[in-house]
């Protein structure tokens, strides 16, 4: 059971997850590069080759250049030095799209716990945190700080969009930040050498916007958090149904099959472009449901 459910979240359920165990469980790794829809653990701070040398007494046998040593005939070892630190982006989702759940939680609270755990992990490694926070109908930026302080500001971001969202609200469509305007903005705060992590379902993103999103990836790293919902992926058993956005009323059966297929592709194609998407330029991509918890889901080893 995820760690937080329901329709809403609070300042204190996110700041509850700084302490909250991360329940792991054995698991398959993402394949294909660094992405996939298999889920793995999140990267952190790694190292970088920093020379190769004439092996001494004391250093660590694993760390013997066998190729280098070949050539010249004299043991020699690979000296690394720690990775620098690279400030981390949460770009969290609280749009219209995300209101939405049929079991256990809606998209937009699974999005708010997934992005607190990875503020939490993040300020725990002591590097620096900051968030773009997609309202309704607004865009909030904080710069990445290495603070407890700052989290919380971000979390707080984070539950406001996240209690604006009702079924009744009906924000224009001019109102609603688009994913260009959520990019231009993201560019300006993160030139280059952050960790940018993207947690949305990412409803309504043109070609031309995921494109833009992916040449981030020249100058940072990038992740791809996909939340969906049960009921996108597979229309439920064979019956009448009726599905409101608060003004709207649509009816559908759930028995006929040409209606099943039509729904499961829509969800695939949707998926599978995002994922084909980072797999041709070596970003980590995540697809996870509202059903899972994201301490399995996110951080497992």
């Amino acid at each position: 059971m995820p760690s937080l459910t329901g329709v809403y979240v609070t300042v204190a359920d996110l700041i509850g997850l700084a302490t909250a165990p991360i329940q792991k469980r054995r698991t398959r790794r993402a394949t294909g590069g660094y992405s996939g829809a298999l889920v793995s653990r999140m990267r952190g701070r790694g190292v970088d080759l920093d020379e190769v040398r004439l092996y001494q007494a004391g250093d660590d046998v694993r760390n013997i250049d066998w190729k280098v040593t070949a050539r010249k005939e004299k043991p020699h070892t690979k000296i690394f030095r720690e990775e620098r630190e690279r400030p981390t982006m949460l770009v969290i989702d609280q749009r219209r799209s995300m209101f939405f759940g049929s079991q256990v939680r809606l998209k937009s609270v699974a999005a708010a716990e997934a992005a607190a755990r990875f503020a939490w992990q993040t300020l725990n490694a002591r590097d620096r945190v900051g968030g773009v926070v997609i309202a309704s109908d607004s865009l909030g930026v904080l710069k990445p700080i290495r603070s407890k302080l700052n989290v919380v500001r971000l979390l707080s971001a984070i539950t406001d969009a996240n209690n604006e969202l009702s079924a009744s609200s009906q924000p224009s469509e001019s109102a609603e930040p688009s994913w260009h305007e959520v990019l231009m903005n993201l560019r300006r705060a993160t030139p280059v050498g952050h960790r940018i992590v993207f947690i949305s379902d990412f409803e309504g993103i043109a070609q031309s916007d995921l494109q833009q999103l992916l040449v981030l990836q020249n100058h940072n790293e990038i992740s791809l958090i996909h939340i969906y919902d049960p009921l996108e992926q597979n229309l439920p058993p064979s019956g009448a149904y009726a599905v409101t956005d608060g003004s709207r009323r649509i009816s559908f059966s759930g028995g006929i099959p040409r209606n099943q297929s039509k729904y499961e592709g829509r969800f695939e194609a949707h998926r599978t472009r995002l994922e084909d998407a980072c797999r041709s330029r070596g970003i980590r991509f995540f697809s996870f449901s509202t059903t899972e918890d994201s301490s399995q889901a996110l951080f497992d080893e």
